[in-house]
């Protein structure tokens, strides 16, 4: 029987122009009764996903910030934070790149250099609801401890301008994360959607056979990894495809319900 059912947001649960399946209080809820939890896993904000999802919170379980942060009924269950002493390097490592600009991702707010261009600055408070400017991002980091991760923007060439030089000077230590077609995520090595859902199956007593999960990117490999049931969306990048055990209809098919209320008989 699956007990815990998870999906990626952006790409697999909303449709490209970002909507939410209509009926998806009413499946999740349906879930519940026949003993199925359902699970949120984004590599956003959880204030940003408590803004948007507020009338899921009791509902629903969230895997915030790529897996460093787990909450359910607005109490935080887990966290794995970046070592405080890692930030400055960092943020170093990121200095003269073209057009990349970071977002420091405390586990209840977001911080980005008043620096960076007005138009960042506002895409940035779309997803991080609790973001704030800071005159310096290094100084902003002294002494932090709940940092979940440092996330780096590049509109649409992040896997060319910011991916390689961070991997270059930051692989050895650290995770770096291809997360989006402008995102890429540094973090602790082994903190993931993946390390989340085991942790979870974990703390609820749940086997990776009784676990589905639903993604499409990159940042979704060690999610459908760590369950049995996994899904790819029809849209998904070839290489999540390929480990997946089944494909699902695309995100603007609506393909995770679909799959849900076939497998639930829903």
């Amino acid at each position: 029987m699956i007990k815990l059912i998870a999906t990626d947001m952006d790409g697999t649960l909303l449709t490209t122009d970002k909507r939410m399946p209509e009926d998806i209080l009413s499946v999740v809820r349906r879930l519940k009764e026949k003993g199925a939890a359902f699970v949120i896993a984004s590599g956003r904000q959880y204030a940003s996903l408590r803004r948007d999802l507020m009338a899921m919170i009791g509902d629903v379980i969230f895997i915030a910030e790529n897996g460093a942060l787990i909450v359910e009924n607005d109490e935080r269950l887990f966290i794995d934070p970046l070592p405080a002493d890692t930030l400055k390097d960092i943020l170093i490592a990121a200095r003269g790149l073209q057009g990349v600009h970071a977002v420091v991702c405390c586990a209840d707010c977001a911080l980005v250099s008043a620096d960076a261009p007005a138009s960042f600055i506002r895409d940035v408070r779309m997803y991080y609801q609790s973001a704030r400017t800071v005159p310096d991002l290094i100084a902003a980091c002294e002494g932090l401890e709940d940092v979940c991760k440092i996330a780096f923007c590049s509109m649409g060439n992040a896997a060319t301008n910011a991916l390689p030089p961070l991997e270059n000077a930051l692989g050895d230590r650290l995770a770096v994360i291809l997360s989006g077609q402008d995102w890429v995520d540094v973090m602790k090595k082994g903190v993931h959607k993946g390390s989340a859902m085991r942790m979870l199956q974990s703390l609820r007593g749940v086997s990776p056979e009784e676990c589905m999960a639903f993604g499409d990117y990159l940042n979704d490999y060690e999610l459908l990894e760590s369950v049995t049931e996994s899904y790819a969306m029809e849209n998904a990048l070839p290489a999540l495809k390929r480990i997946a055990k089944h494909i699902a209809p695309s995100n603007d098919d609506n393909g995770v319900m679909r799959v849900i209320k076939a497998r639930f008989d829903l």
